[in-house]
C-alpha cells in the first residue's frame, strides 16, 4: 500500500471525512501457531531490478574467452583469489566485510514471475498473479506490522518491487511503500492534542457501535497511520535533517539508502530498496558505466553508515535480482536474459564474512558447487530474523500456508565456500 493510500485510509476519520470501509474491510484469520524467536536483527534488501549481469558484478571469469569475460574487466579484492567486475571498486575495499556468492540460479527467465520467485522464495504455480507473500511480508507477520517502541513500520518499501506484497497473509502485512513524494503525507495538519482527542472520540463510537465489524483492516490501518504520524516516522523520513545527508544526496539511491539506515536504527525489520534499469541487451559497457558505478558507491557508503551507526552485525544487507544475464556476449554488444546463474551478495549481520560461497562451472553459465536458489535465500533471510524451521500460517482463505519447512539451506551458513 502506498503511504498516501495508507495514511488516507487510516486517518481519514479522524480529519473529518469518514469513509465508508466496505471497500476496504478483508477478513483475516489470525495467525497460526506461528513460530518464532523475536531478536534484534534486521535486513536491508537492495534489489536490482532488470536481472543485473552477474559476470561483471561478482563472477568475472577473467581467464574465460574475451566474449565471456567481464566486458567491463575485473579488480582483486581481499579475499584470497577472488576477483569481482572491475566497476565494483568500492566494494573491492569492502569485500572483507561482504560474502559474494556464486552458485546462485533457478529456472526462470521472465522479468516478473523470475522477480516473484527470488524476493518470495516459491516459484508461481501458473500466471503472472503473486501467489506468495514477500519476505517482508513474512517478517511483518511474525513481528507484527508495527516496530516497538517507537511505531515505525515493520515492513518498509523505499520503493515497490514487482512482488513484494502480503498474498495469503492478508493486506495489513503489505508493509508501508515510502513514495519518493517527500514527507508531507506524514505531516499532521492540526494540533497533535485535538488530532488525539478526535482519535479517542473514534475508539469511544467504535466501541459501542457496529464500525468494528466492518473489517480488522480498517481499524489496522487506522492503528498504524496515527502511530506512523504521531511517532517515530515522519522523523525517520526527514532525511535532510541527517548529519551524513550531504554524503548521500547526489542520487535517489543514495537518498533512498540514508532513509533505509535511519528506519533500521528506529526499529524497522525489513527495508526494500528498488535500483532497476539492469536490462542490458545492448551497448553493456556504456550502460554499467552508469549504473553500476553508483551502485558501488553507494554500497561502500551504505556499509560504512551501518558500521558508524553500531547496526551492521545485526543487519543483513541483501544485494539481490530476478536473474543473470547470458555469459557471452550478444550481437548488440549486451547480455540477454539467463537464469543458470544469478548474481546475489551478503553483508554485515554477525556471519562470517570476506567469502565466495558455491561456484560456477568455468564459463558462469551454471553452479558447480554449492548450488542454491530462491528458497535457500528466503529460508537464509527468515533464520536471520529468528523465525524457526517447519513453520505454517494460517492464509486469508483459511488453511494453514508452508513460510518454511526443512529443505531449504541457509546459504551463509550451510553452503560451502568456494575458491577465485
Amino acid at each position: 500500500m502506498k503511504r498516501r493510500d495508507f495514511l488516507t485510509y487510516g486517518t481519514s476519520f479522524l480529519g473529518g471525512t469518514y469513509l465508508a470501509s466496505n471497500n476496504i474491510a478483508v477478513s483475516y484469520a489470525d495467525e497460526y501457531s506461528p513460530k518464532i524467536t523475536k531478536n534484534d536483527k534486521s535486513v536491508i534488501f537492495l534489489w536490482m531490478g532488470g536481472g543485473a549481469t552477474h559476470i561483471e558484478t561478482f563472477n568475472p571469469i577473467p581467464y574465460a574467452p574475451v566474449e565471456r569475460r567481464s566486458a567491463t574487466g575485473h579488480i582483486d579484492t581481499k579475499i584470497p583469489t577472488v576477483k569481482i567486475g572491475g566497476l565494483f571498486k568500492e566494494v573491492a575495499k569492502r569485500s572483507d566485510k561482504i560474502n559474494i556468492v556464486r552458485s546462485f540460479a533457478h529456472k526462470d527467465s521472465n522479468h516478473q514471475t523470475a522477480t516473484h520467485w527470488v524476493v518470495g522464495g516459491e516459484r508461481n504455480q501458473g500466471g503472472t498473479s503473486q501467489n506468495y507473500p514477500s519476505y517482508g511480508a513474512m517478517i511483518a507477520g511474525y513481528y507484527g506490522p508495527v516496530s516497538q517502541p517507537h511505531g515505525l513500520p515493520t515492513y518498509i518499501k523505499m520503493n515497490k518491487i514487482e512482488g513484494d506484497g502480503a498474498a495469503w497473509m492478508g493486506q495489513k502485512y503489505m508493509g508501508y511503500e515510502a513514495s519518493r513524494e517527500g514527507v508531507g503525507d506524514l505531516q499532521l495538519k492540526m494540533a497533535k492534542d485535538r488530532f488525539m482527542g478526535r482519535k479517542a472520540l473514534l475508539d469511544l463510537v467504535e466501541k459501542h457501535s457496529a464500525i468494528k465489524e466492518q473489517g480488522e483492516s480498517w481499524r489496522e490501518f487506522q492503528s498504524q497511520a496515527v502511530t506512523a504520524i504521531t511517532g517515530k516516522a515522519a522523523e525517520t523520513f526527514r532525511i535532510e535533517e541527517d548529519s551524513k545527508y550531504d554524503t548521500f544526496k547526489d542520487d535517489q539511491l543514495g537518498k533512498d539508502a540514508l532513509a533505509a539506515v535511519r528506519a533500521i536504527q528506529n526499529g524497522a525489520k525489513f527495508v526494500n530498496i528498488q535500483y532497476g534499469g539492469w536490462d542490458m541487451h545492448t551497448g553493456i559497457v556504456n550502460a554499467l558505466n552508469s549504473r553500476q558505478v553508483t551502485l558501488d558507491r553507494y554500497i561502500g557508503l551504505l556499509m560504512d553508515e551501518l558500521q558508524a551507526r553500531d547496526l551492521f552485525e545485526n543487519t543483513l544487507l541483501v544485494v539481490a535480482t530476478e536473474f543473470g544475464r547470458t555469459p557471452k556476449i550478444n550481437g548488440n554488444a549486451g547480455r540477454d536474459h539467463w537464469s543458470g546463474n544469478v548474481p546475489l551478495m551478503f553483508a554485515g549481520g554477525g556471519y562470517d564474512l570476506g567469502r565466495a560461497i558455491g561456484t560456477s562451472n568455468a564459463n558462469a553459465e551454471v553452479p558447480e558447487d554449492g548450488e542454491c536458489g530462491p528458497l535457500d535465500l528466503r529460508w537464509t533471510v527468515l533464520n536471520h530474523m529468528g523465525i524457526q524451521r517447519n513453520n505454517t500460517w494460517m492464509g486469508i482463505q483459511g488453511r494453514p500456508m508452508p513460510v518454511t519447512t526443512n529443505e531449504e539451506k541457509n546459504i551463509l551458513t550451510d553452503i560451502s565456500v568456494g575458491v577465485g
